[in-house]
């Protein structure tokens, strides 16, 4: 008889812990962490060439849960000639509040340079920490593009 009740408390205690362990994800989320998880643009273009690069972000949890729902924000792109520092480009898009795990690809961009040489394009995700994004130093992307 004690043995029996013994062994249903042990199976209640460990019941109770693995529920702990398994729900904790259940009822909370973590922080959200705004990234930028792809890019994609040409190495090289003509002048007067019109491309399209495109930036996807996503919002992940700095923990093992569900990241927390982000407020809305902005993106920023901007392109920079590196031999004279004029900035050519210089646009600003909505970001949507995104759910844990969820992504917005940003591909309705056109760029036409007419004056060759090298540029900088960068990509900052919520410039102004609006969006509760608990780690900016994922938030800027930079690259090059080579206007011939």
């Amino acid at each position: 008889m004690i043995k029996q009740k013994t062994q249903k408390i042990i199976y209640f205690i460990s019941f109770i812990f693995f529920l702990n362990i398994t729900s904790c994800c259940i009822f909370k989320t973590d922080n959200p962490d705004i990234r930028i998880i792809g890019q994609n643009f040409p190495s090289v273009v003509s002048v007067n060439q019109t491309f399209s690069p495109t930036f996807t972000v996503g919002n992940y949890s700095d923990g093992e849960c569900d990241a927390a729902t982000t407020t809305q924000s902005i993106v920023t792109f901007r392109m920079i000639n590196r031999g004279t520092g004029s900035v050519q480009v210089n646009n600003t898009y909505t970001l949507n509040a995104l759910d844990g795990n969820a992504t917005q690809v940003f591909n309705n961009i056109t760029v036409t340079i007419g004056t060759a040489g090298t540029y900088d394009l960068t990509f900052t995700v919520d410039p102004n920490h609006t969006s509760g994004d608990i780690n900016q130093n994922n938030n800027v992307i930079t690259g090059t593009i080579i206007v011939q």
